[in-house]
């Protein structure tokens, strides 16, 4: 008995929604597996099929997380951390600069 397409849709929609640890998607595989009666090897390709989506789908949801942040951050006009080191680091070799030339006159 093989796998239907629309089940293995349903299947990849519910790992993107869930986005479970790949233990817990294993464990979830192989019980719709022996629920369906599914050969062993046909099993074991499904569930390595499902924790590669799983990988793949977690990947693209924290790349695409990850984006929408910097998007986010870059429109409301905050600076980044790094910058602001550079800026404080600037500002400061500044007012030492001008502390000395005072000190001088």
């Amino acid at each position: 008995m093989g796998l239907s397409d629309d089940i293995k849709s349903g299947f990849y929609a519910g790992i993107g929604m869930m986005l479970k640890g790949k233990e817990k998607l294993e464990d979830a595989a192989r019980e719709f597996i022996k629920d369906k009666n599914v050969s062993a090897e046909e099993g074991e390709k499904f569930v390595k099929d499902m924790v590669n989506k799983a990988s793949e789908t977690k990947e693209e949801v924290t790349q695409f997380i990850d984006d929408r942040i910097k998007q986010v951050i870059d429109k409301m006009g905050y600076v980044k951390k790094d910058e602001y080191d550079s800026m404080r680091k600037e500002l400061d070799e500044l007012k030492s600069s001008m502390k000395n030339d005072q000190q001088q006159q």
